[in-house]
């Protein structure tokens, strides 16, 4: 492979680029765009829930039961109200998320060790903000339930004198200690930016050649089809690889996303995926006529796939199972999980070498399918 030639084709490409604002925009504007939106608009954390309560009994016991909701960050009171009527009222207009009815006989049956009850109306029309807003109230009621029998429990152990053995359970989280759905979502985006800027881009080379007529000058020059392929490519991934560094950068200025694991293995795999990546593109570039239909079917192949079906916001293991047999194809799914696995787990190579190998094997395969329908073309 002749070195001029390849630098020529580059160099073409890189000037070109420089002419393009929308390319300029593609490469620093819509990645740090994309980060921030994902970054701060998706969140699986459910905090600050408004809550309406109806304190019916207004005891000392229901005040302490109330201030566990108050002083919870998960639960904000948004007003004690006076009648039943004011709780529905609030949540038929949206004002609050939860309404807490306490019955007027709450202390009365806690006194003479029945089991009381109260009643949580639950706005259901966010059934993933309901969900875990109830698993919250469940936990907050069993807290207080629990202080409630152990304090019965030590009054009559202190008479009666007899041990009674306990069973305590304590939950120590690994890799995200604190629980933030940003750490978990972060290297998702990174995964998800790079298929879709990496696709775009390349998307567009030979077929804006084709657009513009030049095509024919290119092929009837002695530039061989594997320079011709190879030096377009080479600016794109610099640029492509260049997002990754800025998006990797940010993500750590603006969510304090570390990276555990090591740094050189989280660029090797990057390059890895990115080669798979633009496969993908200068594939679509050989099969599609316009700079339109191009940009069409790589948002298409990009942005669908890699946010629906590669376990970013849907759990892979909670799909059908014939979705989950497509998912199998889709190289974001396997970067993600190694995105993971260095970002928050730490872990070294020997715990994602099989995803390494199929995002390698996906970009060789593409690839060579992207030279094997070049090859058509200019016969």
């Amino acid at each position: 492979m002749r070195h001029s030639p390849l630098r020529a084709i580059a160099r073409k490409e890189f000037i070109q680029i420089q002419r393009d604002r929308a390319t300029i925009y593609m490469v620093f504007v819509f990645p740090l765009m994309m980060l921030v939106l994902y970054g701060f608009g998706i969140r699986y954390d459910v905090k600050s829930v408004p809550v309406t309560v109806l304190d019916r009994d207004e005891t000392p016991q229901t005040r302490q039961y109330i201030e566990r909701f108050a002083h919870s960050p998960y639960f904000t009171i948004k007003r004690y109200a006076k009648a039943y009527r004011d709780l529905q009222e609030d949540i038929d207009r949206g004002e609050t998320r939860i309404g807490l009815v306490i019955p007027p006989d709450f202390t009365e049956r806690l006194s003479s060790n029945r089991e009381a009850t109260v009643q949580v109306v639950v706005d259901g029309t966010d059934n993933n903000t309901a969900t875990i807003a109830m698993s919250y109230v469940t936990a907050i009621t069993q807290d207080y339930s629990s202080a409630v029998v152990a304090e019965r429990m030590d009054a009559l152990l202190r008479r009666t004198q007899i041990p009674v053995p306990a069973i305590k359970a304590e939950s120590r989280v690994w890799f995200n200690p604190n629980l933030e759905s940003v750490q978990f979502i972060v290297p998702g985006i990174i995964a998800i930016i790079m298929m879709i800027i990496g696709t775009v881009l390349t998307a567009i080379t030979i077929v804006r050649e084709k657009e513009q007529g030049t095509i024919e000058q290119i092929v009837s020059s002695p530039i061989g089809r594997y320079e011709l392929m190879i030096g377009k490519v080479i600016p794109y991934a610099a640029l492509s690889y260049l997002d990754f560094l800025l998006i990797v950068l940010a993500s750590s200025l603006l969510f304090h996303v570390a990276i555990k694991g090591s740094v050189a293995l989280l660029f090797l795999t990057a390059f890895t995926y990115l080669i798979g990546v633009l496969g993908v593109g200068i594939l679509i570039s050989t099969v599609t006529h316009t700079q339109i239909s191009a940009m069409l079917t790589a948002i298409s192949a990009s942005v669908l796939p890699s946010v629906l079906l590669s376990g970013f916001i849907f759990p892979i293991q909670q799909m059908p199972r014939i979705i989950q047999v497509l998912t199998i194809v889709v190289p974001a799914r396997y970067f993600i999980e190694i995105l993971r696995d260095i970002y928050l787990k730490g872990l070294g190579f020997e715990a994602f070498w099989k995803e390494t190998l199929y995002i390698t094997l996906f970009g060789l395969v593409t690839i060579g399918l992207a030279a094997r329908r070049f090859q058509k073309k200019l016969g």
